[in-house]
């Protein structure tokens, strides 16, 4: 929304020939030139999907989140988004929508087994930040008697050979004394 600012566009023919109120105008542009770019900066910062980083720390500040120093501009606003739209009472549905939202639309498998009192959650999170929300949506919308078994795959496509290694030490000290 940024304008292209020109204040003698504004004035009359008649003014405009003077050659003060001219350079007196366009030594001015530049000014409403910040207005103008402060005036979008505020509307952006309104809405959770298009605020900066300045934005997100307001609305972090207003729902007492602490951000992480790992945390992107995209996990923070997930995190924003997901406890924003929080409404009561916790259904079904809603915590289907609120997997929606963290996960996208085809990015997690949900097994309901109500009559084990059990529910098996397959997702596929990739930003930092976001297991912790999908363990605070679980806390705050499953009840306490139900199971939830919770899985996190990620699928990567390494064009190179990738070799792992690890170690297992077992120190097992006996002290015999008398």
């Amino acid at each position: 929304m940024i304008r292209e600012v020109a204040l003698v566009s504004y004035l009359p023919p008649f003014i405009a020939e003077y050659k003060e109120t001219n350079i007196t105008l366009t030594a001015e542009n530049p000014e409403f030139v910040l207005v103008w770019k402060a005036a979008d900066r505020a509307l952006k910062n309104e809405f959770i999907a298009t605020a900066d980083e300045y934005g997100i720390g307001r609305f972090e500040k207003i729902l007492h989140i602490l951000p992480s120093r790992d945390d992107t501009l995209e996990s923070r606003r997930l995190r924003v988004q997901s406890r924003w739209f929080t409404t009561l009472p916790y259904t079904w549905r809603m915590f289907l929508q609120k997997l929606i939202v963290l996960c996208g639309e085809n990015d997690f498998t949900v097994i309901k087994r109500f009559d084990f009192y059990r529910i098996d959650l397959q997702v596929e999170l990739k930003l930092f930040g976001q297991i912790e929300e999908l363990e605070r949506i679980i806390e705050t919308m499953v009840p306490c008697n139900m199971v939830v078994e919770s899985n996190n795959k990620l699928f990567e496509d390494f064009g190179n050979t990738v070799c792992t290694g690890g170690t297992l030490t077992l120190c097992l000290i006996i002290n015999m004394e008398g």
